[in-house]
C-alpha cells in the first residue's frame, strides 16, 4: 500500500540520522545557522537565517562534516565529497519540496556553487532511492536550488534580471538582507527539478 505524501514525509524524517537534522521546524519556522569568517577577520561569526513556512518542514546540514557522505565509498576528491550547506524538506500542497541552500559571504564563484548544489540534488535522489529499495515507499521530491550571499554587486555573476546564476539558471540568488523578510514559501525559483 502506498503512503500518502504527509506520511511519506514523516518516514523520510524518521529515516535520516539525527546527527544530520539541525532543525525540526519547531515554532513554524526553520532556523539555519552557519559559522563563517567575515572578510579580514580571524574570529568566526554566526549567520542565522529564519524561514517561516506552511505545512511541515525540517532542515539537515550536509556540509561541514569530516565523515564521508557515503561511508562505503572513498570520499577523497570524489564527486560525492562535495556538499551543499543545507537542505530543507517541506511537505506542502501534497508535494515534498527539497530546498537546497549554499551559504556564501561575497564570493559568487559559480564553479563551486553549482557543483555543491548539484551534489545536494544527487544526494536527495540517492536518499529517495535507498528508502524505496528498503521500504518500497516512494514519492517524487521537487528540488529548488538557492545561493545566499552578502554580495552587494552580484550583477557580473547573474542573469540580466539579477536573480539566477548566469552559469546555471536553476540556481536562484538571494542577498541575506532580502531573505530576512521572506518565508520559505515566498522563495521564488522558476527551475524546479524532480527526482
Amino acid at each position: 500500500m502506498t503512503l500518502d505524501v504527509s506520511s511519506y514525509f514523516d518516514h523520510i524524517k524518521a529515516y535520516i540520522s539525527e546527527k544530520y537534522i539541525v532543525h525540526r521546524g519547531e515554532g513554524g519556522e526553520i532556523v539555519l545557522t552557519e559559522a563563517y569568517f567575515r572578510e579580514g577577520e580571524t574570529k568566526k561569526s554566526t549567520r542565522i537565517v529564519r524561514l517561516p513556512y506552511r505545512g511541515k518542514a525540517f532542515a539537515i546540514k550536509l556540509d561541514g562534516r569530516n565523515d564521508p557522505l557515503f561511508h562505503f565509498l572513498d570520499n577523497n576528491g570524489k564527486e560525492w565529497s562535495k556538499r551543499c550547506d543545507f537542505i530543507v524538506f517541506q511537505c506542502i500542497n501534497r508535494k515534498i519540496m527539497a530546498h537546497l541552500f549554499e551559504f556564501k559571504t561575497k564570493s559568487l564563484d559559480a564553479g563551486s556553487i553549482v557543483d555543491q548544489l548539484k551534489s545536494g540534488a544527487h544526494w536527495c535522489a540517492c536518499l529517495r532511492k535507498v528508502v524505496e529499495q528498503y521500504t518500497g515507499d516512494s514519492r517524487p521530491l521537487k528540488l529548488k536550488k538557492f545561493v545566499l550571499t552578502e554580495n552587494n554587486s552580484p550583477a557580473a555573476y547573474l542573469d540580466a534580471a539579477n536573480k539566477y546564476l548566469a552559469r546555471d539558471p536553476s540556481v536562484r540568488h538571494y542577498h541575506y538582507d532580502e531573505i530576512e523578510t521572506l518565508t520559505l514559501d515566498d522563495l521564488e525559483n522558476d527551475s524546479v527539478n524532480t527526482v
